[in-house]
């Protein structure tokens, strides 16, 4: 049997976990005002928002025991596991789970997703496709290593203060100011796209991100009342045929892009 082993910022609920059956996922941790907390599935996260605002925040990468412990816990029924986590060009977690893998031994391989959030979500997805279609461990893990190219992301924030303390942004040239907002693309990386002046044509810059072979979008928001009504009718009416699900970020994405922040991922067709 396949194990998938994945990392919180997949942003799977409870329901979603346990609908895809052979999935793991390992928390990342985080910290508000130096008390330390574990992300969990989206619905057990309970309402973190107003805590994040009142600081400071910061995010690590899952303990090395957890990796350890859910490895050997699967290795030991008999599992081959595939291991799937956020970009290690953003996080240490892909490291981490290489050295847990090797000395737990057995059949696992980690992948470097090469995205985050909304974006693994899509591979994870495609991973419990394979798996369910009988698809050889080998091949499985073949077939995912290429279906990485085929993910983006393209996001925009309200301030940059976010994924400057994180150290994720390496650009001066971004702007967040009274009329202007930067737009990212994210590929391994966030890379610096523009910065538009105005709402509708920050949503088309966005918009023009989408490939035309686009064949599953996620929205996803930084909280709750992050509107993001005019985006998802925009997508609808370029890519018709394609279903827009709708994500809120969990605690750690929020602390590194800020409330306020919504971006699109998506996957190609083959």
């Amino acid at each position: 049997m396949i194990a998938i082993v994945t990392d919180s910022s997949v942003g799977y609920s409870t329901a979603e976990i346990a609908d895809r059956g052979i999935v793991s996922v390992v928390p990342l941790n985080y910290s508000v005002g130096g008390a330390t907390f574990e992300e969990r599935a989206s619905d057990k996260n309970g309402i973190f928002m107003p805590m994040l605002r009142k600081g400071p925040c910061k995010t690590a990468q899952p303990a090395l025991n957890n990796f350890i412990q859910t490895f050997s816990s699967l290795v030991a029924k008999g599992c081959e596991v595939i291991c799937i986590v956020l970009s290690s060009s953003l996080s240490g977690t892909y490291s981490s789970a290489k050295f847990a893998a090797a000395q737990v031994g057995g059949k696992i391989r980690v992948i470097d997703s090469r995205t985050i959030g909304a974006g693994m979500h899509l591979l994870v997805d495609e991973a419990v496709n394979l798996v369910k279609a009988g698809i050889a461990f080998d091949r499985a893990v073949e077939m995912l290593e290429a279906l990485k190219s085929k993910i983006g992301i393209v996001f925009t924030v309200e301030t940059l203060e976010n994924l400057i303390a994180g150290g994720r942004l390496n650009t001066t040239k971004a702007k967040a100011t009274l009329n202007n907002r930067p737009v990212f693309e994210l590929k391994a990386k966030i890379f610096f796209k523009c910065n538009v002046r105005g709402a509708r044509e920050r949503l088309e810059e966005m918009l023009a991100c989408i490939p035309e072979n686009t064949r599953r979008i996620i929205v996803c928001r930084c909280g709750e009342s992050t509107d993001v009504s005019a985006l998802s009718a925009l997508l609808k009416a370029r890519c018709p045929g394609v279903y827009i699900h709708q994500r809120v970020l969990g605690p750690v994405l929020s602390i590194h892009v800020g409330e306020g922040a919504f971006g699109i991922a998506y996957i190609v067709k083959n």
